[in-house]
């Protein structure tokens, strides 16, 4: 009878845990949802306000703003014959980065309240379906709002926006390498080798750096262009509230203009019109929209082969995501995981490019402009091959300098494990061995 009544009292306790943390969740996700929507509804109120004498009311720049909170998700809106499906790369990501600030307090007050046996199973059925449900919930009733608008999401659109806060959710907790990730997540990462956590973490930093390189040299760019983007700019005579507002929206672009720069450096190149191309190889921008931003694009011309040398950039910063996982890993010889890791870490860095490529890719209007954009299938393929050439290049040239340094083995010397005594090794999951002696870093994981 004791038993019983334990059973009955401690299933009940575990229970409400969960389901309280899916009510604060599903509040979290509403309200991430609600200032992502704020960051371009209040613009667009501006922007109408700055134009007293258009004949639209404010509810109009609402369905503007509502518009591009979908767009901004990477859902296209569309009406009278026109889409548009061209998602501001930095206006997803700062939907990403106010998500994940509102996940970050929910899961920080969640984790403070249960043990860590619960964690799992709170985060699990609690803080992601409940965190999911109100974003999306929320997203509904934003589609509301773009009844009757001239430019309107489709259905699909609600479900659609969930990339946002399942990212967010990711941010936080796909973390294998932090005790403090819950248990199911630690759990898909020991279905793989052991170095994949150290890999995953790399390369996402080495998306990062190359969509760094990229945004460098679009701002090199602009920067070397400004009288032709500021000439474009001072034709539409705007005051100086509507030129700001105009000035942000152009600024969002810069992401999108961050993958373009990289389909250049990769060798396929870009295109801003339909027909067009902007290539190492040449350049014919053809009749482009009277766009600020677009006064950066070059003149039409054809390139020397020598231009070509720009494809070693991504070749560089494959050598240097191979250097990173160098001094994360110690594989203490294993050659065979040493490699593989590093192809694995340029993998996801690249994967992470080509998705940011796609997002940046679509139609802004109707016939040229119904395709903007690098065609991701050759960009993705092109930085795959040069990022995996830089990061084994440097892998190799490692296990080529640690062979050397080594030198070659004394056979008068005494065997290893006389000379040492019992060997220090302990087996390692699936089997492999994971040595204690030090061999280097004593911070690193050794293979």
């Amino acid at each position: 009878m004791a038993l019983s009544g334990v059973s009955q009292l401690s299933h009940p306790h575990r229970v409400p845990a969960t389901d309280r943390a899916r009510s604060s969740a599903i509040r979290a996700g509403a309200l991430a949802a609600s200032g992502t929507l704020a960051i371009v509804v209040l613009p667009a109120l501006v922007g109408w306000l700055a134009a007293p004498e258009g004949s639209l009311g404010w509810f109009s720049a609402v369905q503007v703003g509502a518009g591009i909170w979908f767009v901004g998700h990477g859902q296209s809106i569309g009406g009278g014959g026109v889409t548009v499906s061209l998602t501001p790369v930095l206006l997803f990501l700062l939907f990403v980065y106010v998500a994940a600030r509102w996940c970050r307090r929910l899961v920080v007050t969640e984790r403070a309240v249960v043990s860590a046996a619960e964690w799992n199973q709170v985060a699990l059925r609690g803080v992601v379906p409940g965190f999911l449900l109100g974003y999306v919930g929320a997203a509904a009733v934003f589609s509301l709002l773009t009844l009757g608008a001239p430019m309107a999401p489709g259905v699909a659109a609600v479900p659609g926006t969930l990339w946002v806060p399942a990212l967010a959710l990711g941010y936080l907790l796909v973390r294998p390498a932090d005790a403090e990730a819950p248990g199911f997540v630690r759990a898909w990462f020991l279905r793989g080798p052991s170095w994949l956590p150290f890999a995953w973490r790399v390369g996402w930093r080495g998306a990062a750096m190359l969509f760094a390189v990229g945004t460098g040299v679009v701002l090199l760019r602009l920067l070397l262009t400004a009288p032709d983007v500021l000439r474009i700019h001072g034709e539409y005579g705007f005051n100086v509230v509507a030129g700001a507002v105009v000035v942000l929206a152009q600024a969002m672009l810069i992401g999108n203009a961050a993958t373009w720069a990289l389909a250049f450096l990769a060798g396929p190149g870009f295109s801003v019109a339909a027909g067009s191309v902007i290539s190492p190889a040449s350049a014919e921008p053809g009749l482009m929209p009277l766009v600020p931003i677009l006064g950066a694009l070059p003149d039409q011309a054809d390139y020397p082969p020598i231009l070509f040398v720009v494809l070693l950039i991504p070749v560089a910063g494959g050598a240097v995501i191979g250097r990173w996982l160098d001094r994360e890993v110690e594989f203490f010889g294993n050659v065979h995981a040493r490699l593989t890791a590093t192809a694995a870490a340029a993998a996801i860095a690249v994967a992470v490019v080509g998705l940011l490529t796609w997002l940046a890719n679509g139609s802004v209007g109707a016939e040229r402009l119904a395709a903007v954009g690098p065609a991701v299938a050759p960009v993705v393929g092109a930085l795959l091959v040069e990022v995996a050439l830089g990061a084994l290049a440097w892998t190799g040239w490692c296990v080529w300098r640690d062979r050397i340094e080594a030198g070659p083995a004394d056979p008068l010397a005494p065997p290893e494990d006389e000379e040492l005594g019992p060997s220090t090794s302990q087996p390692a999951a699936g089997g492999r061995e994971i040595a204690a002696t030090d061999t280097g870093d004593p911070g690193r994981p050794v293979f």
